[in-house]
């Protein structure tokens, strides 16, 4: 017999396919169904984004963050609160990241609470940054952000790595926060413009 259909006191037809019964079978893939989404979830709560949470929930820098886990990358989105020193909070987080994920590749992205005026200083200063990264000329460039920042109403700082030039302009109410990478190649970072956002993959 393959399949056979009948009545049951419920009033729902009862189908049977090879002796066993439709419904069972239906439940018991619904079951399996449920134990996988369930594992993947003990997984990522459990196995990095436990960790992960717990270090970003401990620095006091962090403001809001999203954890956006799409494979290949998984992609931290941290809100900034404002920084004495961009340098050594970007730092430090991305060392929280590295090793609550251990060798997951990621994405950090760092967002700041810029208005229409700071990023427009940004704007302008992007040519001197630039050029200071390919020249080396950063005392000039310093000048330029730090000139652009007044006429926006705030101060800005700018840190320098071996990795990358750091920038924040502060001013009463907003801040920006934005990284650039130094000598690194396209399939090592990249920056996001329009948001201050600065994307490394590790």
């Amino acid at each position: 017999m393959h399949r056979v259909a009948s009545w049951g006191r419920s009033g729902w037809m009862q189908w049977e396919w090879h002796g066993f019964k439709l419904k069972i079978i239906i439940l018991a893939l619904v079951a399996g169904l449920v134990v996988l989404l369930g594992g993947h979830w003990l997984y990522k709560s459990y196995g990095y984004n436990q960790p992960l949470v717990q270090a970003l929930g401990e620095d006091s820098a962090v403001q809001s963050y999203e954890i956006d886990d799409k494979p290949p990358v998984l992609r931290v989105v941290v809100q900034i609160n404002r920084t004495e020193n961009l340098m050594e909070t970007y730092q430090r987080l991305d060392r929280r990241v590295k090793q609550s994920v251990s060798n997951r590749p990621y994405e950090l992205v760092i967002k700041d609470d810029r208005n229409a005026r700071l990023a427009q200083a940004y704007y302008r200063s992007q040519f001197a940054i630039h050029e200071a990264i390919m020249r080396g000329n950063f005392r000039e460039m310093l000048a330029v952000v730090e000139e652009n920042a007044r006429e926006a109403g705030a101060e800005a700082r700018v840190f320098i790595d071996s990795d990358n030039v750091y920038v924040q302009m502060d001013g009463v109410e907003h801040h920006l926060a934005v990284v650039i990478p130094r000598g690194r190649t396209a399939d090592d970072v990249s920056v996001r413009t329009g948001g201050g956002l600065y994307v490394q993959r590790g």
